[in-house]
């Protein structure tokens, strides 16, 4: 126990040394000393305790500014990474148009060769049907013509065998 008090009496000596070294060294100064009301003191402390808790909202603040900066940035990454995705949907989407387009464009241009052949047909098959049908006109007035003969033929002939 000896010891601590020894130890306590030298920080106290040490202590005492430097407060009269500090008094000396003040007393030596010119300028006047202040004297603080307790209002100015409780004032400068309660300025003090508002520039703190001033302090700490902006650093809250800040905080959440970093928070809201970082949502936003991780949502600018996500809106990129799907714009990327929608253009190159966009891009794929133009190609198969322009695919379907060229197989339409082939497949009206093989329509309309198709139909202007089948017109063709259509025309050529006209043209025979008309020169049939006159030849069909003229075999039926030969067949029209052989039947009445046979009619008057017969008629002739039964005639003949009954009126004997």
């Amino acid at each position: 126990m000896c010891e601590s008090n020894k130890k306590v009496f030298l920080i106290l000596l040490l202590v005492l040394l430097f407060l009269s070294v500090v008094g000396m060294l003040r007393a030596g100064e010119r300028e006047p000393w202040y004297l603080i009301s307790e209002t100015e003191l409780l004032s400068i402390e309660k300025y003090k305790e508002n520039c703190e808790q001033e302090r700490r909202t902006w650093l809250l603040q800040a905080r959440e500014l970093e928070a809201q900066a970082e949502r936003l940035k991780t949502q600018a990454v996500s809106l990129r990474q799907d714009s990327e995705t929608l253009n190159d949907q966009l891009a794929q989407a133009r190609e198969r148009n322009r695919e379907l387009q060229r197989s339409f464009n082939e497949y009206e241009a093989g329509q309309l060769i198709r139909l202007s052949l089948k017109n063709g047909e259509i025309a050529n098959l006209k043209k025979e049907a008309e020169k049939h049908k006159g030849t069909a006109r003229s075999r039926l007035v030969v067949i029209a013509a052989l039947g009445a003969a046979w009619v008057i033929l017969i008629a002739f002939k039964v005639r003949r065998f009954f009126g004997s």
